[in-house]
């Protein structure tokens, strides 16, 4: 596996991969394209650019010339706290490190950024996700908040990163 940065000319492999992600828990969560359609699983191509033009930038993991996980990393609007933002890997390519290595890459981009604190927002309900958040550092930081658009609660973690190796 190798980490990579992602370029337009990569997007749409980027979107199989968070389209294939983010929806093996779709139905789980009662998440549709009609109730949440901010929701990577049903996202088109541009969005991926809209997310980049914020200032996140898109990295991937690699297999065999196949991407099978990719995320966003960027500073949030204090330049101290960085948001890793849309983590996804495909389902066959699951617990075989790319996730913990997507999430080293976003700590590595986020220090050399000046980040003291690296946050992300998961679906609330999704406690075996938040489990795997927390066995790599995270802390949550607070729990059910409610945002328009979304059919679930969401939850912030963080993970402070003077603290970890």
């Amino acid at each position: 596996m190798v980490l990579l940065d992602i370029g337009p000319a990569r997007y749409g492999d980027c979107l199989d991969v968070l389209r294939r992600g983010f929806a093996t828990d779709t139905a789980a969560y009662g998440i549709t394209a009609d109730n949440t359609p901010s929701n990577p699983a049903f996202w088109v191509e541009e969005q991926v650019a809209v997310v980049v033009a914020k200032g996140f930038q898109l990295y991937a993991a690699e297999r065999a010339g196949a991407l099978v996980g990719c995320a966003f990393v960027g500073p949030s609007s204090d330049r101290q706290v960085w948001s890793l933002r849309h983590l996804a890997v495909t389902p066959e390519a699951r617990h075989q490190g790319h996730g913990e290595a997507l999430v080293a890459e976003a700590v590595r981009r986020a220090r050399a950024g000046g980040a003291l604190r690296l946050k992300i927002g998961i679906v609330g309900e999704n406690t075996r996700l938040a489990d795997w958040y927390h066995r790599l550092g995270f802390v949550t930081v607070d729990t059910g908040n409610q945002y328009p658009g979304l059919v679930f609660t969401v939850d912030h973690l963080e993970l402070a990163l003077n603290t970890v190796p």
